[in-house]
């Protein structure tokens, strides 16, 4: 299955090309830029993940070929796992280090509980999971609460209401290596996909997270018994992520390296850049 080339972006350190693959209807939206022989797979938001991992790609231009990806609307928890081997199998990817912020990490980890040998070093950056079935009523009740409400603020607001919102969380700090120039140019870039963004697409990525929520479960044996090449990161400022969620993803991952910083908010990694670029520098290069 071939991956159709839409658009490329020249900066000054690099250049990304955005790439489309259509799976069962859905478009699979992603960039690919770098010039190492080691293989990164980012997502960083369901929502123009594959623009707002360009930063990422950046850094790691020399020591990676990153894939920043989105995630697109779809009702299935379940056929995320399968969009995502599509787009590594375009690319001709059999193993690659992983990254996935929130909602990302979990597409990640059911990534890795379908093809448990894809991935060498991960990272679960302010992310969650479900180990029982009793996790949607309480330690990921908030998540539920957060789809409810969103269902609820799209039933009275225009669409670019949340839009509006998701903009002031990402884009304040995003920024590129380069001239102000460039960083103009890719927060331009996610304010217009952030405006192709409907109603619609809204409510059935709430469909998807609420069937992982209700229908889905991990264990901790695809983790249990790997080196030390597995990266945990939350901010004791994530109003999102509650300490339930953090606990149990150490549960998940008992071996796992932890970092806590102490600001940064959900998206540690815009807000506490230079931190989180020397952590995971420190991470990637490690010798296990």
């Amino acid at each position: 299955m071939n991956a159709s080339v839409v658009r490329k972006y020249d900066f000054i350190n690099f250049t990304a090309v955005e790439k489309n693959l259509v799976l069962d209807g859905k478009p699979w939206r992603y960039t690919v830029s770098g010039n190492g022989k080691r293989f990164l797979l980012a997502i960083l938001s369901n929502i123009t993940g594959h623009l707002l991992g360009l930063p990422l790609a950046e850094e790691f231009r020399e020591e990676f070929t990153t894939i920043a990806l989105s995630v697109p609307p779809m009702h299935t928890f379940a056929d995320t796992a399968k969009g995502l081997k599509a787009v590594l199998d375009a690319e001709q990817v059999t193993k690659c280090n992983v990254i996935g912020n929130s909602n990302g990490g979990v597409h990640i980890q059911n990534l890795i509980k379908q093809y448990p040998n894809i991935a060498d070093k991960i990272v679960f950056s302010h992310s969650l999971t479900s180990m029982n079935s009793e996790d949607a009523y309480t330690t990921n009740a908030s998540e539920v609460k957060i789809y409810s409400k969103m269902r609820t603020i799209l039933k009275v607001l225009p669409v670019s209401a949340l839009t509006y919102g998701l903009g002031r969380t990402f884009f304040p700090k995003l920024r590129l290596q380069s001239e102000k120039a460039d960083t103009d140019k890719l927060i331009a870039l996610c304010k217009e996909d952030f405006k192709k963004i409907t109603k619609q697409d809204f409510y059935t990525m709430a469909d998807c997270m609420e069937d992982f929520l209700f229908n889905h479960i991990f264990t901790s044996e695809p983790y249990i018994n790997r080196p030390k090449d597995i990266l945990i990161v939350d901010s004791e400022s994530d109003n999102l992520a509650n300490p339930m969620q953090r606990k149990q993803m150490l549960e998940l991952c008992p071996n796992a390296n932890e970092y806590h910083f102490k600001t940064g908010g959900h998206v540690t990694i815009i807000n506490c850049r230079e931190e989180y670029f020397s952590l995971l520098h420190k991470f990637w290069d490690a010798v296990d």
